[in-house]
């Protein structure tokens, strides 16, 4: 037997105690095929978004919350539950690229989702997307007496972005709504872009989201919200923010995730039983709820970093002991996650160290070694430390605030308590 296959067999034994086929944890909603069986709660947020997707004039709606905090994940659940309970409507979605428009992604969006439409898939082409089958442009060349002796010349055509997206789009969508009665389509991540540029994005695309389509959008609290684009002029019919889950929430939440991945079936909703937990024991998975603070991207990472540990300690059960360890481990993955530079150890342990970061608690000494003059400079810094789960960004109207991630915060104060 070689190596791989003892070690292997050794992990299965393992999944096999606790019940699973694999961790059942993921970090964002695109990485889960069943996401109906695993989405816990928003039921009011659900229940708002209905009501307002009854009317049959096209709504936009912005979904708005902090990183990680399931923006993705509740625009997915709607997608999905309007195919199941919708007639001939078509859904689409796509993530917000660096230097992408909201009507060019739009048009992508809608493209994909058309693959049977030869004008669809001639846009993606143009664009340099692949499409359903390959398009070319042809020239035939034919000889003097015959047709039949002629040559065709074939090639490829070159990438090239829309000259008018929105007037694509729009074109694209009469096509769709010829035979759809509704279009939905949803522009994740308008929050990872820059908070003018995304206002930039915004102003521009005010008639694409007043047209005949309906939209979701994902954005940041941040600079968006609270820009007169929403407020004043109206852009947004719905601005839909999502707030942290309660810890009984996020423990539901929990017995979902773990019945996903069950090899024997548990009844999740029997709360009494202890296997719906299993390999956490009740007291550990209430403490896990408490350690995410209903933020589900922490509780995925941290839980699937637990998890990891406790196969490789060969532990039958996730007791005190073992998570303690597994906390250990999480706080040293994230600390350790590659991609983070010398510069983003020191405003991270800055951070630490002063609990709270913001322009009023920054010094010029601590900019200075940082080679920058203002706070508005790091900002790409603290906003990366945020992408990695290290940081959050605090929700202030006051200023831009950032806190260490509660699980490196407990730590830190655990080494003061210690120190002192």
């Amino acid at each position: 037997m070689s190596d791989f296959d003892e070690l292997f067999q050794d992990s299965e034994k393992i999944y096999e105690k606790w019940n699973l086929t694999e961790s059942p944890f993921a970090e964002s909603a695109e990485k889960l095929t069943r996401l109906n069986e695993v989405f816990t709660g928003r039921r009011e947020e659900l229940a708002t978004t209905i009501n307002l997707l009854r009317s049959r004039d096209a709504k936009s709606i912005l979904v708005y919350g902090w990183i990680g905090i399931g923006k993705t994940a509740f625009i997915q659940e709607v997608l999905s539950g309007l195919e199941r309970n919708m007639k001939n409507i078509l859904t689409a979605s796509i993530k917000l690229e660096p230097n992408t428009d909201l009507a060019t992604a739009a048009l992508i969006a809608l493209a994909r989702e058309m693959p049977d439409d030869d004008w669809a898939q001639f846009q993606l082409n143009r664009m340099g997307l692949r499409p359903r089958k390959a398009l070319h442009d042809r020239k035939t060349k034919a000889g003097g007496k015959f047709v039949f002796e002629g040559t065709i010349e074939e090639s490829a055509i070159a990438p090239e972005a829309p000259q008018f997206p929105t007037l694509s789009f729009e074109d694209l969508l009469k096509r769709a709504m010829e035979k759809r009665d509704r279009v939905v389509i949803a522009i994740d991540d308008l929050d990872k872009q820059e908070p003018a540029k995304a206002r930039k994005l915004l102003l521009d695309a005010q008639g694409l989201l007043k047209g005949r389509a309906w939209f979701l959008l994902t954005g940041h609290p941040s600079g968006i919200t609270r820009d007169y684009l929403i407020s004043d002029r109206g852009l947004f019919d719905l601005p839909l923010k999502l707030e942290p889950l309660d810890e009984e929430t996020s423990y539901r939440m929990l017995i979902k995730y773990l019945a996903s991945a069950r090899r024997r079936k548990v009844d999740p909703n029997n709360s009494n039983d202890l296997n719906v937990v299993h390999p956490f024991t009740p007291e550990t998975a209430r403490a896990l709820c408490q350690t995410a603070h209903g933020v589900p991207r922490w509780l995925n990472r941290i839980g699937n970093y637990i998890l990891l540990k406790a196969a490789e300690l060969k532990e039958p059960k996730i007791d005190d002991r073992v998570f303690q360890i597994g906390l250990a481990h999480a706080r040293e993955q994230l600390r350790g996650q590659p991609g983070l530079t010398p510069q983003d150890y020191y405003v991270l342990d800055m951070v630490l160290e002063k609990g709270i970061l913001s322009d009023a608690s920054v010094t010029l000494e601590e900019l200075d070694k940082m080679k920058a003059e203002t706070f508005s400079e790091i900002l790409p810094i603290l906003d990366k430390l945020v992408e990695y789960d290290l940081l959050q960004r605090m929700p202030t109207e006051r200023a831009t605030e950032y806190a260490p991630m509660p699980l490196l915060r407990q730590a830190q104060e655990t080494e003061e308590t210690d120190f002192n």
